[in-house]
C-alpha cells in the first residue's frame, strides 16, 4: 500500500481536526454551562452560554470568511472585504458583549469563560493530539 502525502492530504488532515476543534467546542460548552448552572447562578450560567454561542458563531464566520478570502480563483479585493467584515464582526461582537454586561443579563465571570470555550477547545485538542504522537513514539 502506497501512502501519498502533499497539500491535499494536508487539506484533509487539517479540515478533520478543525471538525474535532469544533465538535470540542460544542461538547466543552454543554459541560461548562451545565456545570456553571448547577454548582453557581443563573447569571454566571447564562453568561457562560451566551459568551459560548458568541464565541463558536464567531469562529464559523471567520473560518468562513477566511476560506474565502485564501481562495486562489477569487479576484484581489477579496482580502479587503474580508479584513472589512472581520472588523464589522469585531465591533458588533464588542457592542453585543457590551450591552449584555451594561444591563446586567449576564455575569462577566460566565461571559468571560463562554468567550474563552474556543481557546480551551483548541488548547484541549491540541494537548490530545500530542499525546497522541507522543505514544506512538513520533517524538
Amino acid at each position: 500500500m502506497r501512502v501519498i502525502s502533499g497539500p491535499a492530504t494536508m487539506l484533509i488532515k487539517d479540515e478533520a481536526l478543525i471538525k474535532k476543534v469544533e465538535l470540542f467546542n460544542w461538547v466543552l460548552l454543554a459541560l461548562l454551562t451545565s456545570g456553571s448552572f448547577v454548582f453557581f447562578s443563573r447569571e454566571i450560567g447564562f453568561g457562560v452560554l451566551v459568551g459560548g454561542i458568541l464565541a463558536i458563531a464567531n469562529f464559523y464566520l471567520m473560518k468562513r470568511s477566511l476560506f474565502r478570502a485564501l481562495d486562489p480563483q477569487r479576484k484581489g479585493k477579496t482580502r479587503f472585504f474580508y479584513l472589512l467584515k472581520y472588523y464589522l464582526r469585531f465591533a458588533a461582537l464588542g457592542l453585543i458583549i457590551a450591552l449584555l454586561l451594561i444591563k446586567g443579563w449576564v455575569s462577566p465571570f460566565g461571559m468571560l469563560l463562554g468567550l474563552s470555550i474556543i481557546v480551551l477547545g483548541i488548547a484541549l485538542v491540541g494537548i490530545h493530539e500530542a499525546r497522541k504522537f507522543f505514544f506512538k513514539g513520533v517524538v
